[in-house]
């Protein structure tokens, strides 16, 4: 039976205690769960947790087989899972310019150690107003609060290299990945405008709302998002194994 959003929570949460022990201090769960958006065996499950220190190249390994494991356990949940690792001094840095070293893995992103840019200031942001604790004090006692002036900045910083991300040849061919892009951007526009972190779905209303002439194409972006991707893939399994199964039989 496949795992629920909640029990993957759960359990990830009791896998990071175990294995960060004292150095775990703070651990929040932000996205579309908590936001109630979550799109159930679709959605990803988002957490931040907050370390005593930053993380290095020799916590790699232990925590790549935790998450080697919770997937083995459970494929369902295979790049459907974020975790960023930030040292509370890299943290302190996103009350301005983030620096520093985090660990982070996401869909289509192995573990792996990377400087925290904008974008983990608004994963940051987001789960001190929407998110949710998991562990240790509420996030404002560990870290800054995102202000207005930095909001503004992480979000055209983002926009800045989106706008890199959706020129790259792949993405014609990733309906998903470009509607994700589309309601990225929505969601952008809205903060901006408004200073608070929107669903995916507001964010697409707000946009049509006020830009009318958008209004088809942002909504068709997010169904191209939120379209079921294993439906045709399975589709697509079925009819090769049919076609390697047909090429043997006219071998002989």
């Amino acid at each position: 039976m496949p795992l629920g959003a909640r029990d993957a929570v759960a359990e990830l949460t009791s896998l990071l205690r175990d294995a960060l022990a004292e150095r775990l201090l703070g651990l929040y769960l932000f996205g579309s769960l908590p936001a109630g958006s979550y799109q159930e065996g679709r959605s990803d499950v988002d957490l931040l947790a907050v370390l005593s220190e930053a993380p290095g190249e020799d916590d790699l390994p232990a925590l790549d087989a935790l998450h080697s494991g919770f997937v083995a356990r459970h494929p369902e949940w295979t790049e459907r899972v974020e975790v960023g690792y930030i040292g509370r001094g890299a943290l302190a840095t996103f009350a301005g310019e983030p620096s520093g070293q985090i660990a982070a893995i996401s869909p289509g992103e192995p573990l792996h150690l990377r400087h925290p840019e904008y974008g983990w200031v608004l994963n940051w942001h987001s789960a001190c107003t929407s998110g949710e604790t998991l562990f240790g004090p509420p996030p404002l006692e560990l870290g800054p609060e995102v202000t207005a002036d930095v909001l503004r900045r992480a979000i055209t910083e983002r926009l800045d290299e989106w706008a890199h991300v959706i020129r790259e040849p792949w993405v014609r061919y990733v309906p998903a990945a470009r509607g994700y892009a589309v309601v990225t951007h929505c969601r952008s526009l809205h903060s901006l405008a408004t200073g608070e972190v929107a669903t995916k779905e507001e964010a697409v209303e707000w946009v049509a709302a006020r830009y009318p002439e958008q209004a088809a194409y942002v909504r068709r972006a997010l169904a191209d998002h939120r379209g079921d991707l294993d439906a045709p893939q399975r589709e697509a399994i079925a009819f090769a194994d049919w076609a390697r199964a047909e090429a043997l039989r006219a071998r002989g």
